[in-house]
This record gives structure tokens, C-alpha cells and sequence, in this order.
């Protein structure tokens, strides 16, 4: 079974994004004509307007990407969230439910995330990887060949990321958070669906043991 992103909403939270980014990189350009002397201010409104605006661009991009979603089998969780893919199997996970806090900027325009808290960390870092949006364009082109030359220059390997689960896990008892734009509807829904498929697959996975 395979859940959908939403692909409307992640196109309104791009437009918001870009309007917003829009609004700051203009008064940033008012600020430098009527206040000279409020250069940080200038700055930073400058600064902001870079972020919401590539912020945009990003849920545009994710928005397009028809092969992102979450897939449900036997063995557990494919998590393919256009910026990203991991696997999470069911025996590794401890207990989900959902979040409000919000960990990385793709969780601007959802509510509320969805929690995993892990048995293993070690087993959902080895099957992570980033990757781009499936679909084409000049952007995604763009962006592929930008993603490839940083990534010359990150060091530490898998460091960044054990950090973060073990940020998100301090400070909301879950390791991998989900945005509900991510998820196709509300994260409580996706909770009690989880639970449901866990039930289901539990005598396969039994008797594939036995």
C-alpha cells in the first residue's frame, strides 16, 4: 500500500513562501533607500527573503515529485519524502504517535508531525540517503548538480544526522519526525493506520520466523 503526498498543499505553502519572500526582499529594498543606517536590518530581511524564496522552491519541486510517499509491505515503512528515502521495519519500531514541534524547515505549513521512536537507530541511519524530486525541469537539474557539489565539501558522514534523532528524541521522546504535508492527511489518521497495518502483517511476519 502506498499513502501519497499532498501535492496541493505543498504547492500553497510554496506560493506562501514566495509572496512572503517576495514582501521581505522588497522592504529590505526600502529599508536601504529610507534608512541607510539600518544596514543589519537591511541585511537580515535581505537574508530572509533568500530563505522563504529557495523555501518555496523546494515544496514546488516536492510538489511535482509523483514517486514520494510512504510505502507500506511486510517488512515495514519505505519513507520516500522527495528530500529524502529510509526504511524503518516494524520490529524496529518502539512507538509512533504525533508531534507539534517542528524540526527542519519542510515542516513550515504542517500542524503537527508524525513521531517514530526507534529500538535502533543505527539500523534507520545505514538505510538513509538523500535524494531529488523524481520529476524534470531546469530547477531539478539545477539543484542535482548544486546537491553533488556540496556535497564534496561535508564531512562527517552519518554525524549530522545521528545528531538530529538524537535532538528530535530529547526533545519529543520520538527519533524520525513527518510532516503531515508529507503524509497525505492529519498524523493522528496516519497513526491509527500504522497501528492497523502492524496488526494485519503480524501473523505473516510470525510464521515467515517460525
Amino acid at each position: 500500500m502506498r499513502i501519497g503526498i499532498n501535492h496541493p498543499r505543498l504547492r500553497i505553502i510554496a506560493l506562501v513562501c514566495w509572496t512572503f519572500g517576495l514582501f521581505c526582499l522588497f522592504q529590505s529594498g526600502v529599508f536601504s533607500m529610507v534608512a541607510p543606517a539600518l544596514l543589519a536590518l537591511t541585511i537580515s530581511t535581505k537574508l530572509l527573503a533568500i530563505i522563504l524564496l529557495s523555501l518555496g522552491l523546494a515544496f514546488w519541486l516536492l510538489s511535482g515529485d509523483k514517486r514520494a510517499g510512504v510505502v507500506f509491505d511486510s517488512k515495514g515503512l519505505l519513507l520516500n519524502l522527495g528530500s529524502s528515502s529510509s526504511f524503518i521495519a516494524w520490529e524496529n519500531i518502539e512507538r509512533i504517535g504525533v508531534s507539534s514541534h517542528r524540526s527542519q524547515l519542510l515542516a513550515v505549513g504542517s500542524h503537527r508531525q508524525l513521531g517514530v521512536l526507534l529500538r535502533d537507530t543505527s539500523r534507520y541511519v545505514q538505510s538513509y540517503e538523500e535524494r531529488m524530486p523524481s520529476n524534470r525541469g531546469v530547477f531539478v537539474g539545477a539543484m542535482r548538480q548544486l546537491q553533488q557539489l556540496l556535497r564534496g565539501f561535508r564531512r562527517g558522514g552519518d554525524r549530522p544526522l545521528i545528531a538530529q534523532l538524537a535532538h528530535n528524541r530529547a526533545v519529543t521522546d520520538f527519533d524520525v519526525l513527518i510532516p503531515e504535508a508529507f503524509l497525505g492527511g492529519r498524523a493522528d489518521t496516519f497513526v491509527g493506520l500504522v497501528d492497523a497495518y502492524r496488526t494485519s502483517v503480524a501473523p505473516q511476519r510470525q510464521a515467515a520466523t517460525a
